[in-house]
């Protein structure tokens, strides 16, 4: 049974029980969806949003986006901002809310109950973006109680839980809270319609004053675009205060709005009833035809027609001029001089603590990783699978001789490559996957950026150090490798050293770059240069001057000559018995460890140097790339 069946037939059983209210609108009937608001919601503190001559324009061209637009929305009023393509609706409602003004010249004012707020405002404030950007591995209520934890400071868990729940009821989530969210169009999850209940949900968590919407029913049918919509309305009833961009409403959802304000080529048409948007256009001339939208009667009044244009911007312009000077202007301009007078200090919402932050966010990371089957599993698996191949390809290798060693160097060397290739190339989508969840979330002041950083970079961890682990335990003892418990444990750590110094570099490309095809494109080059400077196809000692550096870059080399110190070291000794030839005779070959490692240009003295370059080389990458995504998150707003 599809949603729109199922909240049918749930709203008849409520309609037989008397727990549903209808709202009347002339010869319309509309069920509106069960919301019980709670009894503290009703004692919000009244809230006025109004802004004054917002004149909007690019600098350079110099477009004019909106041209001295004002109004106002009061506590309890649903309001919508309306209008064609281009009109200039976005572009107010990103001014309300200070967000995505960047290379825009601003004039006028927004004020709170009298007072600037600028990007304060974030904490008086929801904001319910038109895009549904989930965790899509996590369920509604793990992505529910997460959201809680951020926005509910200084709440206790019974708190957090009793208020998700409270959510899950008034939004008609509680069926789907245990389903994974999905991503429609990819991964299959909740419906449509209840992912964008849960974008209210997380927003309502923190009870804000005042609601902004962005296209909150695009994309849904009719029946679940009205449930939304009689969501919004109650919001509005509880005493909050909502304002809502929104596109070819139909008749019933139009009749909704407490307020409706037209925009047309950036100017204010406008502003009132939506029942009297008939007498204003039959006062221009411009009656709407019978049984006719009149939010679409309206639109098309205020749209510019490709092979009409000067007859349309004329009749724009005409529409505008009136309304400037008409009484309902005059009273909005009085309103808005007694708002500046009234200064009362909104309530604000507080950012959690950094540790609170981080551990949600890690909590995050942690189920998101874990239900990832490519990260996951898939990894895990494909580290067995090498790992035993690379056991088989070098089992048992023996005599220590020139060829033994040297097929035990191409071992140890390409675990080396094994293990940066898959980590750098599984984290290098460390951006393009999470970035417009972070910039929405960061610029909701949900957190700061180095928390969500700190925490996504522990909760890879475990998962890198785990395909460490398997990869060499898998294919440790069956090469021949010195078979001693201590070594064996040197080289898993130097194996976690190897993927960590691959992750952050991978992080740090993974932000620098502007995509994920540049990241891949120009980590591949970088990884072969590494990788031959790494001590095995090249000797290090005898490298060209002017390329010589490079190796010092190179984790390939300190990750390769402290795995081989610590197992040369280890198999070998100092001790060359009696009657051995020179270790590059094949017949005969009695090495020591020294010899071995001269003949790579490998100084035994340099392991824990070694150890040290790898842990240095994952600490400046990471920092590199806090960096790059701390300068893209800003620039993003």
């Amino acid at each position: 049974m599809d949603e729109s069946q199922h909240l049918l037939k749930q709203k008849q059983q409520n309609s037989e029980e008397q727990q549903t209210t209808n709202i009347n609108y002339g010869t319309t009937i509309i069920p509106s969806v069960r919301f019980q608001i709670q009894e503290e919601e009703n004692k919000l503190p009244s809230v006025c949003i109004s802004w004054h001559n917002l004149t909007i324009k690019h600098p350079k061209s110099g477009r004019i986006i909106l041209d001295n637009v004002s109004g106002m929305a009061k506590s309890g009023q649903l309001v919508a901002l309306m209008g064609a393509s281009g009109a200039g609706k976005t572009t107010l409602l990103n001014t309300l809310l200070s967000r995505n003004l960047k290379n825009l010249s601003v004039q006028g004012k927004v004020l709170i109950n009298g007072q600037e707020m600028g990007k304060q405002i974030t904490f008086v404030s929801g904001y319910v973006q038109q895009d549904e950007l989930f965790m899509e591995r996590l369920t509604v209520k793990e992505h529910l109680l997460i959201q809680a934890k951020l926005r509910l400071v200084g709440s206790s868990e019974k708190q957090i839980k009793k208020r998700v729940s409270e959510i899950l009821n008034d939004l008609e989530l509680r069926s789907c809270r245990h389903a994974r969210i999905g991503n429609r169009g990819i991964k299959k999850g909740i419906s449509g319609g209840e992912a964008r209940r849960l974008l209210f949900a997380c927003e309502l968590l923190s009870n804000p004053q005042i609601i902004f919407a962005d296209e909150p029913t695009t994309g849904l049918d009719s029946f679940m675009a009205e449930s939304v919509i009689n969501v919004m309305k109650k919001l509005a009833q509880s005493g909050r205060t909502v304002i809502c961009t929104i596109h070819q409403p139909s008749s019933t959802i139009y009749r909704q709005f407490d307020l409706v304000m037209f925009l047309a080529s950036g100017r204010l048409a406008y502003f009132g009833e939506p029942s009297k948007t008939v007498e204003y256009l039959n006062s221009f001339g411009y009656p709407c035809p019978r049984n006719y939208n009149l939010a679409d009667s309206m639109i098309q009044c205020l749209s510019i027609e490709m092979y009409n244009e000067e007859i349309c911007k004329e009749r724009i312009s005409k529409i505008c001029d009136e309304w400037e000077t008409s009484e309902n202007a005059l009273k909005l301009r009085d309103e808005l001089e007694d708002q500046k007078k009234i200064l009362v200090e909104p309530e604000r919402r507080k950012r959690a603590t950094f540790y609170v932050q981080t551990s949600a966010l890690f909590k995050r990371s942690i189920l998101d990783n874990i239900r990832n089957p490519g990260l996951a599993k898939a990894k895990l698996s494909q580290k067995l699978i090498m790992g035993l191949f690379i056991g088989l390809l070098y089992f048992q290798t023996s005599p220590l001789n020139f060829i033994g060693i040297s097929n035990l160097n191409g071992a140890m060397f390409y675990i080396v490559v094994e293990l940066t290739y898959s980590t750098l190339f599984g984290i290098i989508t460390f951006m393009p996957n999470d970035f417009n969840l972070i910039v929405r979330e960061y610029h909701d002041g949900l957190y700061n950026i180095l928390a969500y950083f700190i925490a996504k970079i522990f909760s890879y961890i475990p998962l890198f150090a785990l395909d460490g682990i398997v990869l060499v335990g898998s294919s440790y003892w069956m090469t021949g490798l010195v078979p001693n418990v201590f070594r064996f444990g040197i080289a898993l750590g130097i194996a976690v050293l190897i993927e960590q110094s691959a992750a952050a570099f991978g992080v740090m490309l993974s932000t620098a770059c502007p995509s994920y095809p540049v990241a891949i494109s120009v980590a591949g080059p970088i990884l072969t240069v590494l990788s031959l400077t790494g001590g095995l196809f090249a000797n290090v000692g005898e490298l060209p001057s002017f390329i010589s550096w490079v190796q010092y870059l190179s984790w390939f080399r300190y990750g390769f000559e402290a795995f081989a110190i610590s197992q040369w070291e280890g198999a070998l000794g100092d001790n060359q018995p009696k009657n051995c030839t020179n270790f590059n005779n094949n017949t005969i070959a009695c090495p020591t460890a020294s010899s071995v490692l001269h003949n790579l240009s490998f100084n035994p003295a340099m392991f824990y140097f070694d150890i040290g370059a790898m842990i240095l080389c994952t600490f400046i990458c990471y920092f590199i790339g806090f960096i790059g995504l701390y300068v893209r998150v800003h620039r993003a707003r």
